[in-house]
């Protein structure tokens, strides 16, 4: 039997369920997430969904995402934990690593090709566009009731983590699996207004912000910006609202490798990179601990922004 097969199994009979998934959450983690968690309550089963960030504001439209609890409020612990969209343990925030012994047994789906198959069972494809295609296999074997909040929560994942069915990873499959979720009633009103327009007024103002830092390195096939901590502040942005900067420099005509860093509270620097056609950034990531997609990946370093943005435009570069 195939670990598709597996998986749909165990999760057709288990009466209880955690669904877990990565800090700082995006679409694809979270639709996942969500999608899988309301198909198994369709089916009776009892589900608590658990992550340890607040769901983003633009994301909060997804059914089901009031439900979400922070690892901290789970009391008892089911005996099957589901990691969706991780690499590993790590990536689910610090200390979530102490429920793998308190459980039976962790199925992992994922999608990343730096995935550590950490699971009992690892249901791991990195040729699928997002988690939310593997989460769509399982489902259909179970099989379980496609519901329009679940194709509307596997929808969302689907279109960001393809940049709208843009990027390379958005194949024949998942066009597919996108049309199958709006004949199954995904809501693309709803999606279409929350994702694309509904810019919070203060994600415009970081924006306007971080643009004069753009800047251009290894005869323009580098590009970057910086957002500062004060410059956060300053337009009264949280994290959330640096989603896609990172699109900006990489759309520049002849740019291969476009990136973004942030500071962090902690002092750290998050660094998100992309690619177009040569540079797997997944390998630039992993020097520094990261990791992710040929395309698209990221990393955290200790250090000053400054110290951060020439050693990874350093590696980024030798890597052309």
């Amino acid at each position: 039997m195939s670990e598709i097969g597996q998986i749909a199994a165990i999760l057709a009979t288990a009466r209880e369920v955690a669904v877990a998934t990565h800090i700082i959450p995006d679409g694809d983690c979270l639709g996942s997430m969500l999608g899988l968690t309301l198909a198994l309550r369709k089916r009776g089963t009892s589900v608590i969904a658990i992550n340890a960030d607040p769901v983003p504001e633009m994301f909060q439209y997804l059914p089901g995402q009031e439900t979400i609890i922070d690892p901290d409020q789970v009391t008892s612990m089911p005996p099957l934990l589901v990691m969706v969209d991780c690499t590993d343990m790590e990536r689910a925030g610090k200390g979530f690593s102490n429920w793998q012994q308190r459980v039976e047994k962790i199925i992992n789906i994922d999608h990343h090709v730096s995935n550590t198959r950490f699971g009992h069972l690892n249901l791991v494809d990195s040729r699928a566009a997002a988690t939310a295609e593997l989460i769509y296999a399982v489902l259909e074997q179970i099989p379980a009731t496609f519901t329009p909040e679940v194709a509307t929560c596997l929808y969302t994942a689907l279109a960001t983590d393809t940049g709208s069915f843009q990027y390379e990873n958005c194949t024949a499959r998942t066009l597919r699996l996108a049309a199958s979720l709006l004949e199954k009633g995904a809501d693309m009103p709803l999606i279409r207004e929350h994702l694309w327009e509904s810019k919070p007024l203060n994600s415009i103002r970081l924006l306007a912000a971080t643009l004069p830092t753009l800047t251009l390195a290894y005869e323009g096939r580098v590009a970057w910006m910086t957002v500062s901590r004060a410059a956060l502040e300053a337009n009264g942005a949280r994290p959330e609202h640096a989603e896609g900067l990172v699109n900006y420099p990489r759309s520049i005509a002849g740019v291969e490798v476009g990136m973004l860093f942030r500071e962090l509270p902690d002092g750290k620097v998050k660094v998100s990179l992309r690619s177009k056609k040569i540079v797997d950034v997944n390998r630039v990531a992993a020097l520094f601990g990261g990791g992710g997609h040929r395309r698209a990946a990221g990393c955290t370093l200790d250090g000053d922004l400054d110290t951060v943005v020439a050693r990874v435009v350093a590696a980024a570069g030798e890597a052309l």
